[in-house]
């Protein structure tokens, strides 16, 4: 009987403070790669991004009992985005998947993303349709997110669209060399541009812990979205000192046609001094809001300049330290 050579699929998985979450994330992993055995092998990468529960030794448990579980430890947090990218520089598969550890991202939906990988496309995406519970404060800053993003970006990510998604792995050998500090793989893997295509999901209920993705994580993925794929927020700095320098000599004249007819009689209520004093107000705070925005622009340069690691391994499960 002629042997199959099976294909390696790769999983990774960010974890942080999901102690709880690990060995259901890892049963159901195993449960639905069970059922693709004949043609595909795999192993799942998971990352410990500076957990301060049981996180890691929760995955220390399941890569002794199944030598397809292989862990990364991190020497602190150092963020979602790079416990993905370490995950992603880790897989030897002929494709990764990458998903979070919490059970939201349905396992049950791999065959479908390999079924559209064998189909001749690198990357398959998926898009959220809704999420169950989900909160309706949480859904409108996620809506606020993507529309944030797509406006001032030169990348377009589809509503819906997270951390979830199968690459290719000619696709990860060119990820692989974009070593940005301020990472933001949404828009990242588009911008490469290789034929992609999408499926849908329905996302789960959080069955342990809370989510990570607060107001505060979403603003700074927009402002990583936006810093790295685009230059637009500087162009808008110009075209708004270009209208400021219009608007200052329309206040003058407005200002000094209004102190002549004051002298009249006419237009008592005007104050020119008033709305010169409101008028230079308003202008420094837009002056001193688009050094703020320069400023996001020159750390960004600060922290590549600086080349640093991308983030520190103390521990793991496999292999050499890389």
């Amino acid at each position: 009987m002629e042997k199959i050579n099976k294909k390696l699929i790769s999983i990774v998985s960010p974890a942080y403070n999901e102690a709880e979450n690990i060995p259901l994330i890892v049963e159901e992993v195993k449960r639905v790669m069970v059922g693709l055995k004949e043609k595909y092998d795999f192993e799942y990468i998971l990352v410990n991004d500076g957990s301060t529960d049981d996180t890691w030794e929760a995955i220390l448990k399941e890569a002794k009992k199944d030598p397809r579980i292989k862990g990364i430890c991190f020497s602190r947090n150092f963020g979602h985005q790079m416990a993905l990218t370490a995950g992603l520089d880790h897989a030897k598969g002929d494709a990764v998947i990458y998903c979070d550890s919490d059970l939201q991202h349905p396992p049950n939906i791999f065959p479908k993303l390999i079924k559209e990988w064998e189909r001749g496309f690198d990357v398959v995406h998926t898009k959220r349709v809704k999420t169950e519970g989900e909160p309706f404060f949480k859904r409108l800053m996620s809506n606020l997110f993507y529309k944030v993003v797509n406006r001032f970006s030169n990348v377009r990510i589809e509503e819906g669209m997270a951390d979830f998604k199968l690459l290719d792995k000619k696709v990860l050998g060119k990820l692989s060399y974009m070593r940005e500090h301020d990472r933001f793989l949404r828009g990242m893997i588009p911008w490469l541009g290789f034929k992609s295509s999408i499926v849908e999901y329905n996302a789960n209920k959080r069955i342990h812990g809370t989510s990570w993705y607060s107001f505060r994580r979403n603003l700074h993925f927009a402002k990583s979205g936006i810093l790295a794929f685009s230059v637009k927020p500087l162009k808008y700095i110009g075209y708004l000192g270009v209208f400021l320098v219009i608007s200052s000599l329309l206040v003058l004249i407005f200002g000094f046609f209004g102190s002549l007819f004051n002298k009249i009689g006419y237009f008592e209520f005007f104050s020119p001094t008033f709305t010169l004093t409101m008028f230079n107000t308003f202008l420094m705070g837009l002056v001193l809001t688009s050094l703020g925005i320069i400023a996001l622009y020159v750390s960004n340069i600060y922290y590549e300049v600086l080349n640093r690691p991308l983030y520190v391994i103390s521990d793991r499960t496999f292999g050499d330290e890389q």
